[in-house]
């Protein structure tokens, strides 16, 4: 427990560290590019593009190590209001429908509710199903990713978040939620990510007393539903 502990701190520290120099070159990156505007290159707009993504690359992973350490830590505060669920998947939609379309995948969400109101943590539901989102277009090549909304039963609602992407294996499911494992290991993997996505969805499902469970299929799909209670 102490070792993991001193490693939780550990990321914490380095993670700081490395995030401000990545925000300086972020932001004097986007000063020389703006400078530039008018003269810009087919060749300079690549290298632009790329310092752009390698840098959000990066600010993921750090953002995903802290968002863990608060959470190994145990000092992550919960902070309880009302959410309507309908306005925050739909505002996911809506960041994540470029990416989807870039793919040429078709992401939509379907529902009968007029009104889904919870009282729970905001970030904790947002970092849920914008984790899910993101994994779903990331593990999918063709197809869609559907979000569908419910009722389960009178005091919870019900999420499912379905794909039509690669799925995953019988062997891994067992340690889907296990931090830092990915199914594919090696610098030759074909996806990128540092393995804690599924773990974090895990740990925030757990803080807001919500349920996950997963169905999946290799070659056909996954399906991750999740059970949220109407408050904490």
């Amino acid at each position: 427990e102490k070792a993991n502990q001193l490693k939780s701190e550990f990321l914490a520290q380095m993670s700081h560290e490395i995030r401000s120099p990545i925000n300086t070159i972020v932001n004097f990156t986007t000063l020389v590019e703006d400078e530039l505007s008018n003269n810009k290159t087919e060749d300079m707009d690549a290298c632009f593009q790329g310092i752009n993504l390698a840098s959000m690359r990066v600010i993921r992973t750090i953002d995903s190590i802290l968002n863990m350490s608060e959470l190994q830590l145990g000092t992550y505060e919960l902070s309880i209001r009302n959410l309507d669920l309908i306005k925050l998947l739909n505002n996911l939609l809506n960041e994540y429908k470029s990416l989807a379309e870039r793919k040429k995948l078709k992401l939509t969400m379907t529902t009968e509710l007029v009104k889904a109101e919870i009282r729970t943590d905001d970030y904790a539901v947002n970092q849920i199903f914008a984790n899910l989102i993101d994994n779903a277009i990331k593990y999918t090549e063709k197809g869609k990713i559907e979000i569908i909304l419910g009722t389960f039963h009178e005091n919870s609602f019900i999420v499912t978040v379905k794909d039509t992407g690669q799925g995953i294996s019988q062997d891994y499911l067992p340690v889907l939620f296990e931090p830092f494992t990915q199914e594919e290991q090696g610098y030759s993997r074909k996806f990128e990510g540092n393995g804690l996505g599924m773990s974090l969805v895990k740990k925030y499902c757990e803080l807001i007393n919500a349920d996950i469970s997963v169905e999946s299929s290799v070659n056909k799909g996954t399906t991750f539903t999740i059970v949220l209670p109407h408050r904490i």
